[in-house]
């Protein structure tokens, strides 16, 4: 029988999703080589054009190397392309380790509070606007966690985008999974989400009152709580 795969994936992104989570997980360590063209095509019921075409997407993320007469081989994860939207949606679904959020997170606290910065020296107003409706509608959900999760999602990469660096601009939409997932970790928290909300709003108000180095301290202050409920989450 061929692997379940979620029911909006169908054809080599399915099966590049199934053999990539395979490797995050280490099932296929880095430098052991996958099962043929013709193994794999009986173990997912899919013909070999598909399996084929499912492998050079995992090439282009880093994950393999495939080579005449060679095989296809798991390579090293230094290798890997880690922000990657579909490789972060993956380590994701696979469970999110410890070390991998607070790598990440580490990456989060180096980019948002200089871009929270920037968005306080840009002044783009049309994009704090932006900001500040997701603030809005943060305050609006309370501590409904359902509909907390998606503006404060929003509030985070209108920021970015506000930033007027297209380099951060990119990044937001490069770990918007990352993202999604860090605010299902703060929610998961018995107080979520009500002590954060206050938190987002001194953002907003440093970055509104073009003050660059109030917004920096503001979300590295937001991110260290955040850092708090990744550790927390850790010990359970």
């Amino acid at each position: 029988m061929p692997p379940d795969l979620p029911a909006h994936e169908t054809g080599s992104a399915a099966i590049a999703r199934q053999l990539g989570t395979s490797i995050i997980r280490g099932v296929h360590a880095p430098g052991s080589t996958l099962p043929g063209e013709l193994d794999l095509a009986i173990q997912f019921g899919a013909s070999r054009n598909l399996v084929r075409e499912a492998i050079k997407t995992l090439a282009g993320k880093g994950l393999v190397l495939s080579r005449k007469k060679a095989g296809t081989r798991v390579r090293p994860r230094a290798d890997w392309q880690m922000l990657d939207p579909d490789l972060l949606g993956w380590r994701l679904q696979a469970g999110p380790e410890f070390d991998f959020a607070t790598n990440l997170l580490a990456l989060r606290e180096a980019i948002e509070p200089a871009a929270a910065a920037a968005a306080a020296r840009h002044q783009d107003r049309a994009a704090i606007d932006a900001v500040r409706e997701a603030f809005e509608r943060m305050v609006a959900a309370g501590t409904d966690r359902a509909r907390f999760a998606e503006p404060d999602l929003q509030f985070h990469k209108a920021i970015l985008a506000a930033s007027g660096n297209e380099f951060m601009m990119a990044f937001g939409g490069m770990i918007e999974a990352a993202l999604a997932a860090f605010i299902g970790i703060s929610l998961r928290h018995s107080e979520a989400p009500g002590p954060s909300i206050p938190m987002h709003g001194t953002v907003l108000d440093a970055i509104a009152a073009a003050d660059p180095e109030a917004a920096s301290a503001a979300m590295l202050a937001l991110l260290a709580r955040t850092r708090t409920n990744i550790e927390k989450d850790a010990t359970r």
